[in-house]
């Protein structure tokens, strides 16, 4: 695999995710949902009642005891996992010797559907912002290489509104499904956050990984600066006047963020490099 490597995924195989709520497909997978039926893996029985179905009775505890009873057992699901991706502008942002955003968000995007597929689920990727095609979600050996193909041919677009993006994305989003976001949030936080709140509407689940460049958040300039924007626009600056605002002003962004997320019970971390750190504590959360 071009974005994930054999140390990479020795790595991931002590990784895993779970969904909190019932697993949107009846796809065999390795997440456990409580129905009714008949299962090697047998839970308890409870009296039967109108509207269950006839053949969930088990008739032994019924010629044993002379009342109906259906048994509950545990049965595995598959679940569906899509991975947005964030192409806007801002993520082919490159600090001094470090690979670009975007190919630390491709090789992140790459692990989370690695670890989908691995435990049987299904994986799918949507870029965000691009007008890229997307990879529906699917299931199988053959799904992990048509993601490493369709994560190397994507760049970043031209599109600089994060959270018309991200809106777009939600209302195209099947209704039960893990959703995996992987960006800067780089834009107006708190329509990025509208947005967010969007995209876990329902019953999807919601994660997110910010990825961010060290020199985004340290502001390690000095002196005279003209700044060129990703997304357009030039900034003439003085750098050492504006160093402390903006430190300050990020720092507050990202609180921001990762209160906001916290209170929604949305797991949440932030990368400026340790991609995979990051995405176990993501996945831990």
């Amino acid at each position: 695999m071009r974005w994930l490597d054999p140390a990479d995924q020795a790595r991931l195989k002590a990784l895993g995710f779970a969904p909190r709520r019932p697993a949107a497909h009846h796809a065999p997978g390795r997440h456990r949902a409580l129905a009714r039926g008949f299962s090697r893996d047998f839970v308890s029985h409870r009296p039967y009642a109108p509207g269950d179905e006839v053949r969930a009775i088990d008739w032994k505890a019924y010629a044993r005891l002379d009342r109906y009873y259906v048994r509950e057992s545990r049965v595995e699901d598959r679940v569906g996992l899509i991975v947005l991706l964030d192409a806007t502008a801002s993520m082919s942002f490159a600090g001094a010797g470090r690979p670009a955003k975007f190919d630390v968000a491709r090789r992140a995007a790459a692990a989370l559907a690695w670890v989908a597929l691995e435990q049987g689920d299904e994986a799918g990727l949507i870029p965000v912002g691009s007008g890229l095609p997307s990879l529906p979600a699917r299931a199988g050996a053959g799904q992990l290489k048509a993601l490493d193909d369709a994560l190397g041919s994507w760049s970043c677009g031209a599109e600089s509104d994060l959270a018309e993006a991200l809106t777009a994305a939600a209302a195209g989003l099947p209704a039960r499904v893990c959703v995996a976001l992987i960006s800067d949030l780089l834009g107006d936080t708190a329509r990025v956050l509208s947005a967010l709140r969007r995209l876990s509407a329902g019953r999807r689940e919601l994660m997110v990984l910010r990825v961010i460049d060290a020199q985004e958040r340290d502001f390690p300039y000095e002196g005279a600066l003209l700044v060129q924007g990703l997304e357009g626009g030039t900034l003439s600056l003085d750098a050492s006047a504006a160093a402390g605002p903006y430190r300050e002003a990020f720092a507050r962004q990202e609180e921001t963020y990762r209160s906001a997320l916290r209170r929604s019970s949305v797991p949440y971390a932030a990368t400026d490099g340790a991609w995979l750190t990051a995405l176990a504590r993501l996945l831990a959360a």
